[in-house]
């Protein structure tokens, strides 16, 4: 099969882009290119494959399929409910049109397979294949728990380069009280050695909340000196089953805290560290690097919805976001370009279509607030983030996170 989707060093400038964003986080940050990133420099840049800027979610843009609901874990956090099989979930032949279709968005280069849990799905190396055949770079989201060494071989061999990891504590117990299923611990820790000894990308994914912001730093030390490229640091969103767990979710103070301390290890950390769901994260990065406002927005994005994140369901159904559940339309019956393009995900482009506080904050176009919070709290996605600082009455960002402390840990006691 000819290779459809374009490589990830056209154009040139691409690379240019993703250099000014790693820029914005070493001014910011005092973080240093390691050995690491220079060593692992050509599975990185095809990683980043297609990305314009940093942002919630890493690098912008790229699509994100939930090839099925189905999960073998219960977390208490899923936005997907992972479990049941979805209704009206794509068939073999469905997901490879799917697939297909995607190459019509010519920013598309990466295409991230998710679930529930992707390994679930029986066809799944068959549509990974397909995907890597079109030349599309494929990363699984994934537990971890059932990468087995014979299963890293089976993805490197379909072109998988790289598998995100889901990480939520140093103690087997707690994280197996969070994930929902005992062993599941061993099991992800045991993925990530697989992932990494058959020489991909190694993605930890970590849901803060009150069950381990005592301890999300050490985590993220942890997966540092195994050897991961990339943290992304999901603050808890009430939706899915986690509506059913709010009491799990950040206090305003917490999330600052998290921000804050995020930047601190940032510095001194080998990997790139994404916080999820805090888009003002970036507009901290962005107010710290030096550079004018007007020059970081083109480096940094802030929320992702709709100018970065294009999630695919498993029934075709696209959302501007995993966690803001508004359709812009269907991947199974129309060009995925005319959604990329639709009136939903070009008013979320547009940062003046915002409301509120983050309708007038300088730092909208670095940052742009949560939408999903948004449309979480007030039912539209063009609300004001609720959990920002700065709508909460502080006057200058930088000064409001940097003066963040530590709050009392609420964790649940867990026994393991």
């Amino acid at each position: 099969m000819a290779k459809v989707v374009r490589p990830y060093l056209m154009p040139p400038t691409l690379l240019l882009r993703q250099f000014g964003a790693l820029r914005v986080i070493q001014r910011s940050t005092g973080w240093r290119i390691s050995g690491r990133w220079v060593n692992d420099l050509g599975r990185l840049l095809r990683t980043a494959a297609g990305a314009k800027a940093f942002s919630c979610f890493g690098f912008s843009p790229h699509p994100v399929y939930e090839v099925t609901s189905l999960c073998n874990l219960r977390c208490l956090h899923c936005h997907a409910r992972g479990g049941a099989k979805y209704p009206g979930e794509l068939d073999t032949e469905g997901a490879l049109r799917v697939i297909d279709n995607l190459t019509t968005v010519k920013d598309f280069r990466m295409l991230v397979f998710t679930g529930g849990e992707p390994l679930v799905r029986n066809d799944i190396f068959l549509l990974t294949q397909h995907a890597s055949d079109l030349g599309f770079n494929v990363i699984y989201a994934t537990n971890g728990v059932l990468i087995t060494d014979e299963v890293a071989r089976r993805m490197e061999r379909s072109g998988v380069i790289g598998a995100a990891i889901s990480l939520d504590s140093l103690s087997p117990g707690r994280h197996d009280w969070f994930r929902g299923v005992p062993g599941a611990w061993r099991a992800a820790i045991r993925g990530m050695e697989n992932v990494l000894r058959h020489n991909m990308y190694l993605q930890v994914n970590i849901t803060v909340s009150k069950l381990n912001i005592d301890e999300f730093d050490r985590i993220v030390e942890f997966v540092d000196r195994m050897g991961a490229h990339v943290i992304l640091l999901y603050t808890f969103v009430a939706i899915g089953r986690g509506d059913e767990n709010r009491g799990l979710a950040l206090t305003p103070k917490e999330a600052v805290y998290v921000v804050r301390r995020a930047a601190e290890l940032q510095g001194r950390s080998n990997l790139v560290i994404a916080p999820i769901g805090v888009p003002w994260y970036y507009a901290y990065l962005a107010s710290r690097s030096g550079l004018p406002l007007g020059v970081s927005k083109y480096f940094v994005y802030g929320c992702a919805a709709g100018r970065g994140m294009f999630y695919i369901k498993p029934d075709g159904e696209v959302w501007p976001c995993p966690f803001l559940p508004v359709s812009a339309g269907n991947v199974a019956r129309e060009p995925a370009s005319r959604i990329w393009n639709s009136p939903l995900f070009r008013s979320l482009r547009s940062r003046d279509s915002l409301q509120g506080a983050c309708g007038s904050c300088r730092f909208k176009e670095v940052c742009g607030g949560c939408r999903a919070r948004a449309y979480i709290r007030y039912g539209s996605p063009y609300a004001e983030d609720p959990l920002c600082p700065l709508s909460n009455g502080a006057g200058d960002l930088v000064k409001a996170i940097e003066a963040a402390e530590p709050t009392p840990c609420t964790a649940p006691v867990v026994i393991g």
